[in-house]
């Protein structure tokens, strides 16, 4: 195992490394790496003249062969001198969770590879979509801007519980189809599981949103004009099948707008279409512009109250700086937007600048949070505004026992224990021997209850979804339980493979032909592997190169024979034949 590898995982936030898993790469098969190959030398003939020019520079600069699978060390040393990181994950992580990788500039890479019978389309995440897709792209400064600026505005998103159970049937159903063996009953099912969940979801999520336009994007991007276009969308730079159809006129060009996170997708089928940037800059444009509708930026009670309808953990951001994470139980505006009541229930925690406030975490607070929040009598100005002098005049300073009547007709009564101030700012009062009754004089607190924590601030400048501090309060769901179906290879594939071994050393230059031997693999496959074709293929490209010897050229005229025979009848073979 490498130990490089173990380096870049122990660098990332210990909250998101639940989702890492190692790169075995002597795992992959003699096949897979002629998958690889496959793919990459079809596709890269074609992206030559479609693909936008910083693909094309970024597969040198990324150290992407077109001959093997990427090793993820050799990967990671040249995305180092790019400010990137990768990390190998199985399948799909947590909407969530992906964007905040980006956001920390780390790229995920699926460990798996499609299986063959999947070359030109696979719905699941590999190996060839993620480091040859993705990857090359960054190179470019500013689209490398707008991947990491999309992942820090998504990790920031309101998401809701449907998001997540979607995230699921979608994994399940990637699996099931990326699976070699799997029933049509087994296919059946999972499609009819994710149908279910997206028709249960009949008001999209802001996370949901932005998750559109990283697809429309990141994933399956154009950039120029609607008539005159260049890919840079790694769903379609990565796939042999979307690469082509892109070009089609049933496929529509549209131009790139806010709008375009409207526009909702199915991860299993081609697209039916496709959206168009002007610039990189332009992607930066939009996301901006989007961004300004955002939770995050809006605050206030639209933000307070989209965060509670999510009924996940989110986290509330006062003017103080003070950040309360926790599931919101209710909330109290005043007619000016001010907000007047906060409740959390559940595990809280309370944070500034993303760091949990010593002793303010969800042990302290296992069962919710609560305060009265903004202008006190007699000033009729929030706490966190008033003079030392004024603060003085209302008893909070420590040891000092104090009535504070809020002007929303909270009142708080009790002996200041302690005041917490963050860049000279107050921002939160602890109380012992304290009541806090509300404006009809409902009891909220008793002094039996122990230390009353009163949170300082009187506008919510933003909101979000998530907690603040997220490595002292995770609330990523656990690592998911479905996990990419293991192949079991039988004898007579295992000997395939060592079929591709040899003709792999002869092409690598490792050993030199040997015509009696490539005959005799000839020969085993006509018995043995009928239906082999991507291994004839690259026999062919060996023989044609020694077209001067008659045993040979008879090899090379047999497997033509043979392929023509495995195309007949099924047209996607006959052109994976005819292109290779």
């Amino acid at each position: 195992m490498s130990s490089f590898q173990d380096t870049i995982i122990a660098s990332i936030p210990s909250h998101l490394r639940q989702f890492v898993v190692h790169q075995h790469y002597d795992e992959y098969t003699p096949q897979d790496h002629a998958v690889w190959r496959y793919v990459m030398r079809r596709n890269l003939s074609y992206l030559s003249v479609v693909a936008h020019p910083a693909y094309l520079e970024g597969l040198e600069k990324t150290g992407i062969s077109l001959d093997y699978i990427p090793d993820i060390d050799d990967m990671n040393r040249r995305l180092n001198i790019m400010g990137w990181k990768a990390v190998v994950v199985d399948g799909f992580v947590p909407p969530a969770a992906f964007m905040e990788f980006q956001a920390h500039k780390i790229l995920v890479i699926s460990a798996e590879i499609r299986n063959i019978k999947n070359l030109l389309y696979t719905p699941a995440p590999d190996i060839i979509h993620e480091a040859a897709g993705h990857a090359p792209i960054i190179a470019d400064e500013t689209y490398s801007d707008y991947l990491q600026k999309i992942g820090e505005y998504g990790a920031r998103s309101v998401f809701s519980r449907l998001d997540y159970e979607i995230y699921e049937a979608i994994r399940q159903l990637s699996i099931i189809k990326e699976y070699p063996d799997a029933t049509p009953e087994e296919i059946a099912l999972a499609e009819k599981e994710l149908e279910v969940k997206i028709a249960a979801n009949t008001v999209p999520s802001e996370s949901a949103y932005l998750a559109r336009l990283h697809w429309w994007t990141v994933e399956y991007g154009l950039i120029g004009s609607p008539e005159e276009f260049k890919i840079y969308g790694a769903g379609i730079l990565s796939s042999v099948g979307e690469s082509k159809a892109c070009m089609s006129p049933e496929v529509k060009k549209i131009p790139l707008s806010i709008g375009t996170s409207r526009v909702d997708y199915d991860i299993t089928k081609m697209q039916p279409q496709l959206f168009v940037a002007r610039s990189f800059e332009h992607l930066l444009e939009v996301l901006e512009e989007f961004a300004d509708t955002m939770c995050f930026r809006r605050g206030g009670e639209y933000a307070v109250s989209s965060v509670k309808a999510s009924e996940n953990v989110g986290t509330v951001v006062l003017d103080t700086g003070l950040q309360i994470s926790g599931i919101i139980d209710e909330y109290q505006f005043n007619e000016e937007g001010g907000i007047r009541f906060l409740r959390m229930m559940g595990p809280t925690s309370l944070a500034v600048d993303e760091k949990e406030l010593p002793g303010h975490g969800i042990d302290y607070h296992s069962d919710g949070f609560s305060s009265p929040l903004g202008p006190v009598h007699p000033y009729s100005k929030p706490i966190d505004y008033l003079s030392p002098s004024e603060l003085n005049n209302i008893g909070i300073q420590v040891d000092s026992r104090t009535a504070l009547k809020f002007v929303s007709g909270y009142t708080v009564t009790g002996l200041v224990q302690n005041v917490t101030r963050y860049d000279g700012r107050l921002i939160l009062v602890s109380f012992t021997d304290c009541t806090v009754t509300g404006p009809g004089g409902t009891v909220l607190f008793k002094p039996e209850w122990g230390t009353f924590d009163m949170a300082v601030g009187s506008v919510v400048t933003s909101a979000f979804s998530g907690s603040a501090d997220k490595e002292k309060f995770n609330v990523y769901p656990p690592k998911s339980l479905r996990k990419a179906i293991k192949v079991h290879y039988s004898e007579a594939q295992k000997r395939l493979f060592g079929l591709y071994e040899t003709v792999d050393r002869w092409r690598a230059g490792t050993e030199k032909i040997q015509i009696d031997e490539a005959a005799a693999i000839a020969g085993n496959l006509s018995t043995d592997f009928p239906d082999a074709w991507l291994i004839r293929l690259e026999l062919l490209e060996l023989l044609q190169q020694h077209s001067d010897v008659p045993k040979a050229v008879d090899i090379f005229n047999t497997l033509r024979l043979e392929l023509d025979q495995i195309g007949y009848g099924d047209q996607e073979i006959k052109e994976l034949i005819q292109a290779g």
